[in-house]
């Protein structure tokens, strides 16, 4: 039994750290600390910054015309035709509030983890434009700019928003924004009256930053395609129109101020994000004011690869698009402060109305800067003692770097300023691509160092399962040359982690990077050490060769279950496939009632799996329709459905109770979803009632599992997973998630009956070590020797090939069988697995049950892994990160709280995924599988998948692209996971009775 958890426990720890390793791979950028502060000598452009951030607003619901040709946004819209400049400003991934925020005002992506550190306030180690200014101002600042004010509390003012107050429902967003545009208000006219206000605020180098929360708020309330998203984006634009005019006022329209206006990430049409989709990278850009270009024909509209200009009706002026991490070097050039140390990307300079001089200037410190970065980045590359410039980056060696600056300096000082700018520009380049050189430095050596560690768990899953096929045990005693040969191994490979510990120790590497390095050497060695216990691999693998058609079938449909991932009918054809495999040649083996059941819900479940992709369609009418449907296959199994078994019939009477009570708190359940759905279509925040109501019901769903019996008696297993685990599930969905789940459970209870037909024979081995031995056998099934339970009357009972000598092999009937000889119907057999028990004593069978593994067991691992895949589609059609809709939990919860949201979304996607373990459960007890080799087969098809997902992530190419690679990498090995983490939740579900 421990070595079935000592697998499935690796293989959490395995996939987890899997996980986090394209982070370190492929997005985390050094945070080093640059001493060298640049700016240019001369004036800025403007004494005064103010910064717009409008919190998710999409760039085509600000910019765009509507079909009677007006636009949402009038004053935005003026400012793009006439006095300022516009673009789109990229975002980067997870697109979120403090990547977003750290790009702008730091000038740098900060790798995916960092929403974590959003969720927490996380503390600040770089630079800013804030730290560097002379005062500023803030209303309703992102946490993590908090820290940052709170490190320079004489310089940085900041005034948040109410927490207590960011509702779900019952909020008009708008007051969000309205209280941040009152409250910039107030300090104006504060200001007019406080001498030592005003003369702060009068100086240069000020920055004014208003953070707009309220669209992000609206984005997921009312979904950015419905007319009150619209709605919103007038009232900013016109509360932004206000809020100019008093700046311009209470500084007597001096010219010495310029706006930026923006957004830090977009959404999806159902209000997520933190995914790369353009809707939700694009961010509407909007610059105007002092050292600000105005709005000039457009000359390079066939060097767009997409139509924006065209359909916003914007393409008669300049468009300038730029990267997100720009933001930060052009507040930076416009105020005349020093630029963020840590910033990685060049000022766009095609925003700046500037001289020659200025713009040469400005440019040169912008390198500079640069290049400080860059010679800390190379310096931290190989600072080590044992360090190695194998790939070092020769175009800007010391001496090359030494000579730019002389050039460049000498050509500002004869004024040649075009050639300076020139000049500047193409060596701002290199720097930039010398910058991503060094940050990607140890990308290879840890991709590969990744591979082999998922390689290398896939081979020593396989030589555990073929080691299986030959032994049925260890050894008690091994040969001393054997166990010295181990010891030799074991030795070596603690001598080549020391080594990897001392050498990467010497480098300063990250503790990630050195887990990343290390994993190979003790996952291949344990590989080799089964290598070497096995011996000559060659006749075990002639020995499974009919095996290898059904391994190689299983691979493929892993390969095609990935690509679901990407096209959803893929996946729907998958299901059908491994229905088709299933019933080959076996449909007269089968009740035609039962297999054509089964398929139909096969194929019911398939088409809700197949619906197109980032499709959150709200449908609560649906839900209570599935709810009110759920009730009634409930009450149909506790009234339809006979108690066989003599225990159950005895205890029937408190079961029937206990179901009366479970449906009872069903269609409470139901009630308060729909009751909580038209309060929030009503904009009415959740009752406190419900709010209880709904924690109450959610706490006993998971609670009741461990205080019912642990056998399967007369079916009240399938009422106890469908109607409990239904009730968990109930309140954290709005759509088609039930009806899903309820397919689900259909199929699976269909799947027992199926592959209880489909079993040949039932081995039960019978130990004879002694004369107490007692028969190693599934509680509950008794030795008959001439009962009625045996086909014909009769057991057969005979030796068996690969049975040890002492052992007998009794090969008991089938339902199949058992319906031949006495013409009965199948419901009055399924007493053969109904009166199996998940006690920890039948536990300990199951885990030692030994047989070979079969095409069948190959099939079922199959079926559960292709199915786990589906649940997490047919449960929340999840095809990013992004993918999550916050009003799953409005029953739950009234305020924006992330860490306690969070969890219940994933639950909701879990539910399914537990309940498919429970049934899978009775299907190994049924088939005599051991858990052992059901979870090394099932890990062996997420292995594989996690591969290919692993090849597929980029950093290269679209947001789209990307996000979408680190998506499917980070769902795939959380499905990973949690499919190793099920086998325990499940374990303790069915076996354990409080």
């Amino acid at each position: 039994m421990a070595a079935a958890w000592v697998y499935i426990s690796a293989g959490l720890l395995i996939h987890g750290l899997l996980m986090i390793s394209i982070f370190d791979i492929y997005f985390v950028v050094p945070v080093l600390p640059v001493k060298e502060s640049r700016s240019s000598p001369l004036p800025p452009p403007a004494k005064r910054v103010v910064f717009i951030v409008a919190d998710g607003l999409r760039a085509d619901k600000m910019l765009m015309l509507l079909p009677d040709g007006s636009t949402p946004a009038p004053f935005i819209r003026s400012i793009c035709e006439e006095t300022g400049s516009w673009g789109l400003s990229f975002a980067g991934i997870p697109s979120a509030t403090r990547p977003g925020h750290v790009a702008m005002t730091a000038g740098f992506f900060e790798d995916p983890t960092s929403v974590g550190k959003d969720i927490g306030g996380g503390s600040i180690d770089f630079d800013t434009v804030f730290a560097e200014t002379k005062y500023t101002w803030t209303w309703d600042t992102p946490k993590f700019l908090d820290h940052v004010a709170l490190d320079h509390p004489d310089r940085i003012f900041s005034k948040q928003f109410p927490g207590e107050r960011k509702y779900l429902a019952g909020i008009n967003p708008k007051d969000m924004d309205s209280w941040v545009l009152d409250e910039v208000s107030k300090f104006l006219k504060r200001a007019e009256t406080d001498d030592t206000l005003q003369g702060k605020i009068r100086q240069d180098r000020v920055l004014f930053f208003l953070h707009l929360g309220g669209i992000d708020h609206a984005g997921y309330i009312v979904r950015p395609q419905s007319p009150e998203y619209l709605r919103h984006v007038t009232f900013i634009d016109n509360g932004i129109k206000k809020t100019v005019k008093l700046f311009e006022d209470f500084f007597n329209n001096d010219g010495q101020t310029a706006y930026i206006f923006t957004s830090d990430h977009g959404m999806t049409d159902w209000g997520a994000h933190g995914d790369g989709s353009l809707d939700e990278v694009q961010c509407p850009l909007v610059v105007w004011g002092a050292g600000i270009q105005k709005a000039k024909p457009e000359t390079r509209l066939n060097s767009f690869k997409d139509k924006i200009s065209q359909d916003w009706g914007l393409d008669k002026w300049a468009r300038k698009d730029i990267d997100q991490r720009s933001m930060a070097p052009l507040m930076a050039a416009l105020l005349g402060v020093p630029y963020p140390k840590n910033a990685v990307m060049p000022v766009p300079d095609e925003y700046l109305d500037v001289s020659e001089e200025q713009r040469a200037h400005i440019r040169y410190a912008n390198l500079l800067q640069l290049l400080d970065n860059f010679r800390l980045t190379e310096e931290n590359v190989f600072h080590g003692v044992l360090a190695f410039d194998f790939r070092k980056y020769r175009k800007l060696s010391k001496d090359i770097t030494d000579s730019i600056k002389t050039d460049i300096e000498a050509l500002i000082f004869r004024k040649d300023f075009q050639q300076a700018i020139s000049m500047t520009r193409e060596k701002i380049e290199l720097v930039v691509e010398g910058l991503r050189h060094y940050q990607h430095y140890n990308t290879n050596t840890l991709w590969y160092s990744v591979s082999a560690s998922m390689v290398g768990w896939v081979v020593l899953l396989v030589l555990v399962l073929l080691q299986s096929q030959i032994h049925w045990e260890e050894s008690s005693t091994r040969s001393p040359l054997v166990q010295n040969t181990k010891h030799i191994i074991r030795q070596c490979a603690a001598a080549l982690v020391a080594f990897q510990l001392i050498f990467l120790y010497s480098q300063s590497t990250r503790i990630t990077h050195c887990l990343q390095y290390i994993l190979p050497v003790p996952i291949w060695t344990e590989a080799i050490l089964k290598w070497y216990e096995i011996g000559d691999i060659r006749p075990v693998l002639r020995q499974q060769a009919e095996l290898a058609g059904v391994a190689a079938l299983s691979f493929i449909t892993v390969i095609l279950t990935t690509y679901g991932l990407h096209y959803r009918s893929v996946l729907a054809c998958c299901m059908f496939g491994f229905a088709a495999w299933t019933l080959k040649g076996n449909t007269a083996r089968l009740h035609k009632g039962l297999w054509m059941q089964w398929v139909g819900s096969i194929a019911l479940m398939s088409l809700l799996v197949a619906r197109p992709v980032g499709i959150r369609d709200l449908n609560y009418e649906l839900v209570l329709f599935s709810g009110l449907l759920a009730i009634a296959v409930a009450m149909v199994l506790r009234v339809k459905v006979p108690d066989m078994t003599v225990k159950a019939r005895r205890l029937k009477n408190i079961a029937s109770k206990f179901t009366i009570i479970q449906i009872s708190i069903m269609c409470l359940s139901t009630v308060v979803l729909y009751y909580t759905a038209h309060l929030t279509s009503q904009d009415i925040r959740t009752p406190l009632l419900n709010q209880v109501t709904s924690w109450a019901i959610f706490i006993v769903s998971l609670v009741e599992p461990l205080i019912v019996n642990t056998d399967v008696q007369s079916q009240r297993y399938v009422r106890k997973c469908h109607i409990n685990d239904r009730v968990a599930l109930n309140n954290p969905v709005s759509t088609w998630e039930t009806i899903y789940y309820i397919i689900l459970v259909w199929n699976a209870w269909l799947l027992i009956e199926v592959e209880r037909n489909l079993t040949k024979s039932q081995p039960i081995f019978l130990p004879r070590s002694g004369p107490d031995s007692k028969p190693n056998r599934v509680p509950g099934k008794a030795i008959s020797t001439g009962g009625k339970g045996a086909v014909n009357g009769h057991s057969s009972v005979k030796q068996h090939k690969h049975t040890r000598s002492n052992d007998i092999l009794i090969m008991e009937p089938t339902v199949t069988e058992a319906r031949i000889h006495s013409g009965a119907s199948l419901e009055k057999f399924s007493v053969s697995w109904m009166s199996l028990d998940f006690s920890p004593a039948a536990s300990e069978s199951e885990m030692q049950c030994k047989r070979k593994v079969t095409s069948g067991d190959i099939r079922r691992a199959l079926f559960f892994f292709t199915f786990s895949i589906a649940n997490v589609m047919g449960t929340g059609n999840i095809c990013s990160v992004a993918s999550f809709d916050v009003q799953d939990v409005f029953c739950f919860i009234t305020i924006s709280d992330p860490p306690k949201m969070g969890p219940l979304m994933v639950f909701k996607l879990m539910m399914p995924g537990l309940v498919m373990g429970c049934f899978l459960r009775v299907v190994n007890m049924v088939t005599f599988t051991s858990i052992k080799n059901c979870s090394i087969l099932i890990m062996m098809n997420l292995c594989v998948f996690s591969i290919v997902n692993f090849v597929w992530v980029t950093d290269v190419g679209n947001w789209t692209t990307i996000g979408e690679s680190v998506s499917h990498h980070v769902i795939g090995q959380c499905i990973c996971m949690f499919c190793c983490l099920q086998f325990g939740i499940v374990h303790l579900i069915t076996s354990v009775k409080v």
